[in-house]
């Protein structure tokens, strides 16, 4: 019986040691799940986040757009930049995506150099109401800009989809000559899609206008990147690409029209230069695609005109996201 106790104490007495082995083994690994995600070393992960309304969270329940003219604005809950800094285990957030931003309009924010186009002045600091840039404001932002990237252990960079959906350079190069385009054009390009399907000299226009605005994205991704990667060699650069809010719209009626193919090319045409240009760069691709959206969710108020995801939209860019960190 004594035997029987004692060894009974002893397992008892080893299983507890295991336990406590087990809970402090836990604790000592919990921190380095994300130890490599610190890049810069210093015992803190920082995540930014560079983009335009996808990454600001932009018709999430909880978006309130920010007035106040600065680099950060909050993190919206349920947006995929909150599930990717939970995932990386993010000590500090900079959430740096502002809705409407155009590739122009970041590099301008970015490249003391480039002189900006004819709308800049509606995504930067300006006097007047959306014409001429404050200066002073705008080098008191880049600042900010440089500073939060400069700190990023983890990077995401979101861009360009607005140079087609917010194409103001239409207005430039149409105006006047066809005036009809300027105006179908103006606001969301997928939500009048299906209406410019069956104009065969019209969608050759519009083509040709988005082969120029093409052209003028790829030289301000460029420069953005260098920028990026000038401030802050060592981050973890991820290139988001652009998902076809379309690819699994088909309108039905008299002229049956599949949105998403419509789309697709043009969307593959931006995708090809950030996806082709990773390698040599120093940054990460990350293929988006059958992403959830409001333009495809026959329930909601942005059927067929809202691009941005639906809240499992955004669950799934994370996902996506934190795999591709695994390799990059």
């Amino acid at each position: 019986m004594k035997k029987t106790k004692k060894l009974l104490a002893i397992f008892l007495t080893l299983a507890l040691i295991l336990s406590v082995t087990s809970v402090f083994a836990f604790a000592a690994k919990k921190p380095k799940t994300y130890a490599k995600y610190d890049i810069n070393k210093d015992g803190k992960v920082v995540y930014t986040v560079l983009g335009d309304s996808i990454a600001a969270g932009y018709s999430l329940p909880g978006f309130v757009e920010d007035t106040k003219w600065k680099a950060s604005w909050p993190v919206v809950d349920g947006s995929y930049p909150q599930y990717v800094a939970q995932g990386i285990g993010a000590t500090k957030v900079y959430q740096d995506a502002h809705i409407g931003l155009r590739s122009h309009d970041l590099r301008y924010l970015l490249c003391e150099d480039y002189p900006g186009d004819i709308a800049v002045g509606w995504r930067v600091p300006t006097t007047d109401n959306y014409r001429t840039v404050d200066q002073t404001g705008l080098a008191k932002v880049r600042k900010q800009y440089y500073n939060h990237i400069k700190q990023a252990d983890v990077i995401t960079l979101g861009i360009g989809i607005n140079d087609l959906t917010i194409p103001s350079g239409i207005l430039d190069n149409v105006q006047g000559e066809n005036l009809n385009l300027a105006l179908a054009f103006w606001g969301d390009m997928l939500g009048n899609a299906y209406k410019l399907a069956d104009n065969a000299a019209y969608m050759a226009q519009v083509s040709t206008l988005l082969i120029g605005f093409y052209r003028q994205y790829v030289s301000n991704f460029n420069a953005i990147v260098t920028k990026i990667k000038e401030i802050n060699p060592n981050a973890k650069l991820l290139v988001i690409g652009y998902y076809n809010a379309a690819q699994d719209a088909f309108v039905k009626g008299a002229l049956p029209v599949d949105i998403g193919a419509l789309v697709t090319p043009f969307i593959d045409l931006f995708n090809s230069h950030a996806a082709g240009a990773a390698a040599g760069n120093g940054y990460t691709y990350v293929k988006m695609e059958h992403i959830d959206t409001l333009f495809c969710d026959r329930n909601s108020p942005g059927y067929l005109n809202d691009n941005h995801p639906t809240p499992y939209g955004h669950k799934q860019m994370a996902d996506i996201i934190l795999a591709a960190l695994q390799t990059a």
